[in-house]
C-alpha cells in the first residue's frame, strides 16, 4: 500500500474532517434529539430552521455555480450542463409556473433525485479518502462500497412511490402548496418484499464491502469511509426501514411526524459537507485566497439564483401563485435539479484536477489555468452579487416574520403584528394567503366584517382554496350579502369536487 503523509490523509485535519466532511456533526443532532427532541423543536421550530439553508444552503448553490460560470475556461468546459442544460430547466420551471402538472413532475424528480444526490455526495467523498490514504482496495470492493449507497437510495425510492410506510422527507412546505408529489404507485405487495430485499443486498454489499477493504488496509486508514457509510445508514436506510415496520419510530429522529424536521438536519450535514470540500478544492486551486471571503461569496450567488426566479414570477409581475402557495416550492425544485445536474458534471474524481487536489493532494501549481484563463471571469459579477445580497436579506427578512410575525403573533392573538408582518412579507414577495385568511378571522371576531372579507379575498386573490371560499361565503351571510354568500359557496363545492382526485405526497 502506498504511503501518505499526515497532511495528504486529512484535508483540514482529522477532527474537522471525520465532524464537517464525514457528516458525523449529525451524530451531536441525532444523540440531541433522542434525550430532548421535543426542547429542540421548540427553541429551533421548523420555521426557524429555514435560516439554515439562507446560512448554508445558499453557498452550497453559490459554490457550484462559481465553479461552473465564474472562470472562462470553466464555463468553456462545461458549456452543455451551463448553458444549454440549465437553458432546459429555467424553460421547464416557466412552464410549470403556469401549470401546475408540469410543476409537479419538476417537484416529484427532485425530491426522487435528492436522496441520490446525497448519498453520492458521500459515496464521492468515501472514496476519495480511501485514494488520499493509497488504500488499494480491488474493483469488487468498490463495486460493492458504491452499491451500498445506491441501495440505500433505492429504500428510499421505493418508499416514497408505494404505500410502504413512510413520510416527507425533504424540507420543503407541500400542505398549502398546488404542487404535489406524484408516486408512481408501486403497489404494496411489490414494494414490501422489494423494500426487504434491497435491505439485505444493502446489509450484503456493505459487510463484503467492509471485509475486502479491511484485507487492503487497516482501520485506522478505513475510518473516513466507515463514518460516511453509517452516516449513510442514519440519514436514510435505518429511516425508511424503522418507518417502514413501525420499529422504533418512537425514537425522534425515525418518528415519521418528524420526518421533515429531521430532515432539514440531515441537509445542514450535507450542506457543510459541501461546503468543507470545495472551500479546500477552491483554496488549492487558487481561486480563492480567503475562506471567509469565498463562502460570503457563494452565499450571494447562491441567493441570488432563488431571488430572481422568485422576483421575476411572483404573483403581482409574471406569475400567478404565491410564495406560500407553491412559487417557493417551485422554485425549490428547479434550483436544486439545476444543481443537481451541475454537481454531477464538475465533480469527477477521475478527472484532471480534481484528482490531483482530491486525490493526491496537489496544490495549485500542478494546474496553473485554474487560477486564471485567457477567457476572463464574468463581468457581470457585481450585477448578480447585488442581486444575491437583496434575495438573502429578503430570506432573512422572510423567515423571522413567517415565525415572529405570523406563527408566533397567532398564537398571542396580536393582530396588529400579523398585519405589520403581511406588509413586510408582501415587501419580500413572500406574502402568505394563510395570513390575511388569519387576519380575517380575527377581524371577523371582532365584528369588522368589511376588513375580514377584504382580507379573505386578498387570500383568494394569492391562491384559491376551497377553505377560503367557505370562509368568504359565511361572512358574506354575516354581513346579509345573501348572493355573494352562495357565489362563494358554489365555488369552494366546485374547488372541493375538483380536488378529490388530486395525487397527494
Amino acid at each position: 500500500m502506498a504511503e501518505s503523509s499526515g497532511s495528504a490523509r486529512w484535508l483540514h485535519g482529522p477532527v474537522p474532517d471525520l465532524l464537517l466532511g464525514c457528516g458525523l456533526i449529525y451524530a451531536v443532532y441525532f444523540a440531541a434529539a433522542l434525550y430532548a427532541g421535543p426542547q429542540i423543536r421548540e427553541v429551533a421550530p421548523e420555521t426557524l430552521l429555514a435560516l439554515g439553508t439562507l446560512v448554508l444552503g445558499a453557498p452550497h448553490y453559490g459554490a457550484t455555480l462559481l465553479r461552473v460560470y465564474e472562470d472562462g475556461k470553466d464555463r468553456r468546459e462545461y458549456r452543455f450542463f451551463g448553458t444549454w442544460a440549465s437553458l432546459l430547466v429555467a424553460v421547464v420551471f416557466a412552464i410549470g409556473v403556469y401549470d401546475v402538472r408540469v410543476g409537479s413532475w419538476m417537484l416529484t424528480l427532485y425530491l426522487s433525485w435528492s436522496p441520490w444526490h446525497y448519498s453520492g455526495q458521500n459515496y464521492g467523498i468515501a472514496a476519495m479518502f480511501l485514494g488520499r490514504r493509497g488504500v488499494p482496495i480491488s474493483k469488487l470492493a468498490k463495486r460493492c462500497l458504491h452499491a451500498t449507497f445506491q441501495l440505500s437510495w433505492a429504500m428510499v425510492l421505493l418508499a416514497i412511490h408505494s404505500a410502504v410506510p413512510s413520510a416527507s422527507y425533504a424540507p420543503v412546505e407541500l400542505a398549502a402548496s398546488d404542487y404535489v408529489f406524484i408516486p408512481l404507485g408501486i403497489p404494496t405487495a411489490v414494494a414490501a418484499p422489494l423494500l426487504l430485499l434491497t435491505a439485505i443486498t444493502y446489509l450484503v454489499a456493505s459487510a463484503i464491502a467492509i471485509a475486502l477493504m479491511r484485507q487492503a488496509a487497516g482501520w485506522r486508514d478505513l475510518l473516513p469511509t466507515l463514518a460516511l457509510m453509517l452516516v449513510q445508514a442514519f440519514w436514510f436506510s435505518i429511516p425508511v426501514l424503522a418507518r417502514a415496520t413501525a420499529t422504533g419510530t418512537d425514537l425522534d429522529p425515525f418518528d415519521p411526524r418528524y420526518a421533515d424536521y429531521t430532515f432539514y438536519w440531515i441537509a445542514f450535514g450535507h450542506f457543510i459537507q459541501y461546503l468543507w470540500v470545495t472551500v479546500y478544492f477552491a483554496k488549492s486551486a487558487g481561486s480563492a485566497r480567503s475562506s471567509a471571503r469565498y463562502l460570503g461569496k457563494s452565499l450571494l450567488v447562491g441567493s441570488a439564483i432563488w431571488g430572481a426566479p422568485l422576483a421575476l414570477f411572483a404573483p403581482e409581475v409574471l406569475g400567478v401563485r404565491a410564495f406560500d402557495a407553491g412559487l417557493g416550492v417551485l422554485i425549490a425544485s428547479a434550483v436544486n435539479i439545476h444543481h443537481f445536474i451541475l454537481d454531477g458534471a464538475i465533480w469527477k474524481l477521475r478527472k484532471g484536477a480534481i484528482a490531483r487536489i482530491l486525490l493526491r493532494a496537489q496544490r495549485a501549481d500542478a494546474e496553473p489555468a485554474l487560477a486564471g484563463s485567457r477567457f476572463g471571469r464574468i463581468r457581470w459579477m457585481p450585477l448578480v452579487l447585488a442581486v444575491g445580497l437583496a434575495s438573502a436579506l429578503g430570506n432573512l427578512v422572510g423567515t423571522l416574520e413567517a415565525e415572529f410575525g405570523f406563527r408566533r403573533a397567532a398564537l398571542a392573538s396580536d393582530l396588529e403584528r400579523l398585519k405589520t408582518a403581511a406588509a413586510r412579507l408582501r415587501w419580500v414577495g413572500r406574502d402568505p394567503p394563510a395570513l390575511h385568511t388569519q387576519i380575517a378571522l380575527f377581524e371577523a371576531r371582532a365584528g369588522r366584517l368589511a376588513e375580514a372579507i377584504r382580507e379573505v379575498e386578498r387570500s383568494l386573490a394569492l391562491q384559491s382554496t376551497a377553505e377560503s371560499w367557505t370562509l368568504l361565503g359565511e361572512l358574506h351571510a354575516r354581513n346579509g350579502d345573501a348572493a355573494a354568500s352562495r357565489l362563494a359557496h358554489r365555488r369552494a363545492r366546485e374547488l372541493q369536487s375538483g380536488s378529490e382526485s388530486r395525487p397527494r405526497r
